[in-house]
């Protein structure tokens, strides 16, 4: 068990300020793990209000504070506005679909539209070097996560790469696939007749296919759905999933999600439970796994929000057996050696159905909303506050990223 943390080490932290939406769940549910353990609350600095220069980090970040990222997401406003700041950095690469910044700010919402994934992640990456800049102008504080890293974390192709290069176990990707017709060719070239194509920058399973072939019959099992309501093709999220078997159905679905830049990797089988697949969702903090769930799938996306089910964990654990589980456990820090500036990540990980091979599927950085699910007693917010109480009072400081 963690050792009991006294009062004057509760009292180094005494200030917070969390980026993010001030009526997420996220940000209601780290304030209240602050007032689980008799912190003051935090000041929260709204996307909206950093990119519309109504609010700066220099204003609320004194010395000795501690700075939470939170997630931009569910927030259209905030979408709207990210993408508006991605416009300059997407215009130039016809390969991509793109919007200028006057029409980014008019864009309405629809609910699921998928809209210009490759353009909000450039305009994330800008806020994120905002952040980055205005912290430098403030007095030295406590950073929990990495701008640098989170953006890292949101290339899947990047963080793939870098996942293999420190020896972490991931699936063999199929490099860059600019169209149905070069996935075809590049899954014929390296034998693989099973693959994920995920969008680079998407989340929570949005854009994903996986799609297998013999070369004459074709399956697609997606959470898109395509409509065309004036005519064009429009992508949409969805939580039913799709099954397609006409080959021009699936290269139109994956052609459009090419010209958001999609991440192709080899789709490896996940083991068994309860008569559904399943994978880990596992949070590491401080470098060391702690919170887990089992996600269970009739489907291969096993995506919490798609209506699929926790698992039982302590049966699974004792069905993989203890090595086999201390080494999964042993390969999601490994995973989280990659981003050192970083105290906290959901790392995604699925064992083969003989469970002799795992593979890292993703690293999220903001994985850590997982409402329920305990360690030693401690749900993850509170977890990552305790942990970095008890870390050394120089570690997670401000520093290059």
């Amino acid at each position: 068990m963690w050792r009991s943390v006294n009062s004057l080490e509760w009292r180094r932290l005494d200030h917070f300020v969390i980026i993010g939406n001030p009526s997420s769940r996220r940000v209601e549910l780290f304030q209240a793990a602050l007032d689980n353990l008799r912190l003051p609350a935090a000041r929260i600095v709204s996307y909206l209000d950093l990119l519309s220069d109504k609010d700066s980090l220099p204003r609320w970040v004194r010395g000795g504070a501690v700075v939470r990222i939170e997630s931009p997401g569910k927030d259209f406003d905030v979408e709207r506005a990210l993408i508006a700041a991605g416009a300059d950095d997407a215009d130039g690469d016809e390969r991509f679909d793109h919007v200028s910044r006057r029409a980014a700010r008019s864009l309405n919402f629809e609910r699921g539209r998928i809209l210009y994934p490759r353009q909000w992640y450039l305009g994330y990456c800008a806020a994120l070097r905002l952040v980055k800049r205005q912290l430098a102008e403030c007095p030295p504080h406590r950073l929990m996560n990495s701008p640098a890293e989170i953006a890292l974390m949101f290339d899947k192709t990047a963080c793939h790469q870098l996942l293999g290069s420190h020896g972490a176990p991931v699936a063999r990707s199929l490099a860059v696939v600019n169209s149905f017709d070069d996935l075809v060719e590049r899954m014929r070239e390296q034998n693989c007749s099973r693959v994920f194509v995920k969008l680079a920058y998407g989340s929570s399973a949005s854009g994903v296919v996986a799609y297998r072939t013999d070369g004459r019959r074709h399956q697609a099992t997606t959470t898109v759905e395509t409509l065309r309501p004036n005519g064009e093709l429009c992508l949409y999220n969805s939580r039913r999933i799709r099954v397609h078997r006409d080959w021009r159905e699936i290269a139109e679905l994956i052609d459009a999600l090419c010209r958001h830049r999609v991440h192709v990797e080899q789709w490896l089988p996940k083991a068994g439970f309860d008569n559904r697949t399943f994978d880990l969702r596992v949070v590491v903090i401080a470098g060391r796994a702690r919170h887990t769930v089992a996600r269970l799938s009739r489907s291969p996306m096993t995506n919490l929000h798609l209506l699929n089910d926790r698992g039982d964990l302590n049966a699974i654990r004792e069905g993989i057996g203890q090595a086999t589980w201390d080494a999964a456990m042993r390969n999601c820090e490994l995973a989280m050696e990659c981003f050192p500036e970083s105290l906290y990540a959901g790392v995604d990980l699925l064992f083969t159905p003989d469970y002799r091979r795992q593979a890292v599927i993703e690293v999220n950085a903001f994985g850590d909303l997982l409402p329920g699910a305990l360690w030693q007693g401690e749900e993850t917010y509170v977890a990552e506050l305790r942990a970095l109480c008890e870390m050394k009072s120089n570690e997670y400081s401000t520093r290059e990223a």
